[in-house]
């Protein structure tokens, strides 16, 4: 049997939720809709390649000033 069977750790993002926390299903909720109406709009008018890049640097900007 083991030592841990039955307690339950403290501190778990599954039982406690900070206000303001970004989780990934509160995130893909605003982002998916969102990034598929753009990449419908940029097949539709032919900029796939345009928008793909933009993402791009749009991701690394973003991850610049989060660093």
């Amino acid at each position: 049997m083991n030592q841990m069977d039955g307690v339950r750790m403290p501190g778990s993002p599954y039982i406690e939720t900070p206000d303001g926390l970004s989780t990934w299903p509160k995130l893909l909720r605003l982002f998916i809709p969102t990034f598929s109406v753009l990449l419908a709009v940029a097949i539709w008018k032919n900029l796939v390649v345009e928008f793909v890049v933009f993402s791009i640097i749009i991701a690394f900007i973003i991850a610049f000033f989060r660093k």
